[in-house]
């Protein structure tokens, strides 16, 4: 049994797209949508970098108004809205509480102007007012919260997104299906050129194997977020200057849950930071510094961490936001646009999408992941154009479900109950909920699995409720390399409160069986899982 349909081999395409987080992922899906022939390489795992990072939020980006970004805060509310009717199994409503207090940087009136600004720029009216909060009410709502001093507290929505490794892949598989090819663990060795000197695509290495192949391109996709600048150098680009991204760290910290709502607060140096209600957790972030390190190495520091609860701690004074109950932490690096002469905090999240060598050479910064669909539609209908083969897009009409309808076809609720099921197929509440969680519209294919393979029903982890046979469905479906692959970014076993040390050598002797590792390379899977586990909690020794 293999992980990949289609070995790496010589190749034309229209599009070659360098990078598979959330911005190559949605620009290829939205390519492959217009009908182009479209490859998408990517040196390590979908969404393995940047997009598995983040803050789990899908959110119109309410500081953003303070820098008068009133463009991006508007895109993003709109796209927030549509990702919540395209992946509602992924994307939730999530209420957040901004505590102000006598020393808050931002006082009630900026806050409550804010809020109504935020309002306003909202598509839809048919939604609970945001609005400003009596201390009395912000505490009934959220007891935990420090009560001296405080004045009131905003009171809006943004969205929670469950996993962003599992949207990311939602669209590598979408763009697969209308006919997309998408390599992971292929690394690009060269920007091709033609006897003209113009760039004729890329030459990859496929890491599994060794073999290399030259796929020719009209267009070359740069989508490799922190990265952009070195593949840049590397092919000799550099009529837009040596310089277009500036990469900034930022770090998160996992608590024990803490709160039922989200709290978003001032800092002591005018910044802001989350509280977060994810899974079992509270999710604390996020950093934001300048960063020139080793990008294969980036974790979180000791000060980062003591910086991230000392200011959680203004808020919510609970005796567990401290050091000792850190869980564990996360660090990555965002590729914003180079802004010469601006601090970190302030540098637009806008997207850019950068056109050098005649428009053959595209090059994207600045990706928020909430917009991530609608960059991948700028720069297709910029694409398209430019080849002769205007189409529309259709991303914004076809669900990211697993099964790329019309949207609005069958409403989420109905597939989302799950009262029947339970019956039907024996499975408990608890397991069927992460199967409609992780995988969508096309859960029933697991459960349909489940009853083929031997103990496709049992659970994979005695913490968890991943069953067997999505280890099956991952290698068979979801292209799935490794076993960091399958804990990490295909379900949710790796970043739960046991990160998966509990079932990791199970779950790799499976998946040895499966793929035909031989032992040397299952313990290097192995060593490597362990080695990802450990540096997520090096900051906290």
């Amino acid at each position: 049994m293999t992980s990949r349909p289609q070995p790496l081999t010589d190749a034309d395409f229209d599009v070659v797209i360098i990078g598979g987080g959330m911005a190559g992922a949605g620009v290829a899906r939205d390519l492959a949508m217009r009908g182009l022939a479209v490859a998408l390489l990517d040196r390590g795992d979908f969404g393995a970098a940047t997009t598995s990072r983040s803050s789990k939020l899908v959110h119109g980006g309410l500081r953003y108004l303070e820098l008068f970004d009133f463009a991006l805060v508007r895109e993003s509310l709109t796209e927030r809205e549509r990702l919540r009717r395209l992946a509602p199994h992924l994307v939730k409503p999530l209420p957040f509480l901004v505590p102000i207090y006598r020393d808050s940087t931002r006082g009630l009136i900026k806050v409550r102007i804010g809020l109504t600004l935020y309002d306003w720029l909202t598509p839809g009216r048919d939604r609970e007012r945001y609005r400003v909060l009596p201390p009395i009410d912000a505490l009934s709502l959220e007891p935990g919260l420090r009560s001296d001093d405080l004045r009131g507290a905003g009171y809006y929505f943004d969205d929670l997104l469950l996993s962003p490794e599992r949207l990311c892949l939602e669209n590598v598989l979408s763009a697969c299906r209308h006919g997309a090819r998408a390599f992971n663990y292929c690394q690009v060795e060269e920007v091709t050129r033609d006897a003209r000197g113009a760039v004729a695509g890329v030459a990859a290495r496929d890491l599994l194997s060794g073999e290399t192949a030259r796929l020719g391109a009209r267009v070359v996709v740069n989508a490799s977020g922190p990265w952009v600048d070195a593949v840049r150098a590397a092919a000799g680009i550099t009529e837009r200057g040596t310089r277009i991204l500036r990469r900034t760290k930022g770090i998160h910290c996992l608590l024990p849950r803490l709160t039922d709502r989200a709290i978003y607060q001032s800092t002591s140096d005018d910044r802001m930071i989350f509280i977060i209600p994810w899974r079992e957790f509270s999710l604390v972030g996020t950093t934001d510094t300048d960063f020139d390190g080793d990008l294969d190495r980036v974790q979180a520091t000791r000060d980062e961490v003591d910086y991230l609860l000392g200011e959680a701690r203004k808020a919510l004074p609970d005796p567990r936001v401290r050091r000792e109950e850190v869980l564990y932490t996360y660090a990555g690096v965002r590729p914003l646009s180079y802004e010469e002469g601006t601090s970190a905090p302030k540098v637009s999240r806008a997207h850019r999408i950068v056109e050098e060598e005649g428009g053959r050479f595209l090059s994207i910064t600045g990706t928020k992941l909430t917009c991530f669909r609608s960059l991948a539609e700028a720069l297709g209908d910029r694409v398209s154009r430019a080849l002769g083969r205007p189409r529309p897009s259709l991303t914004a009409q076809r669900t990211l479900d697993g099964v790329d309808e019309e949207v609005g076809q069958v409403e989420a609720r109905a597939w989302l109950d799950l009262s029947g099921e339970m019956a039907a197929t024996g499975l408990d509440r608890r397991t069927l909920q992460t199967l409609v969680t992780t995988y969508g519209r096309v859960y029933p294919r697991v459960v349909e699995l489940a009853g083929k393979v031997p103990g496709g029903t049992e659970r994979l982890c005695p913490r968890n409720a991943d069953i067997v046979a999505e280890l099956h469905h991952a290698v068979q479906e979801e292209l799935t390399v490794s076993l960091q692959d399958f804990l990490l970014r295909r379900t949710g076993i790796g970043t739960s409160r046991c990160q998966g040390e509990d079932c990791a050598d199970a779950i790799g002797r499976r998946m040895a069986t499966l793929l035909g590792w031989s032992e040397r390379r299952l313990d290097a899977e192995l060593e490597a899982y362990h080695t990802h586990v450990a540096r997520s909690r090096r900051a906290l020794a």
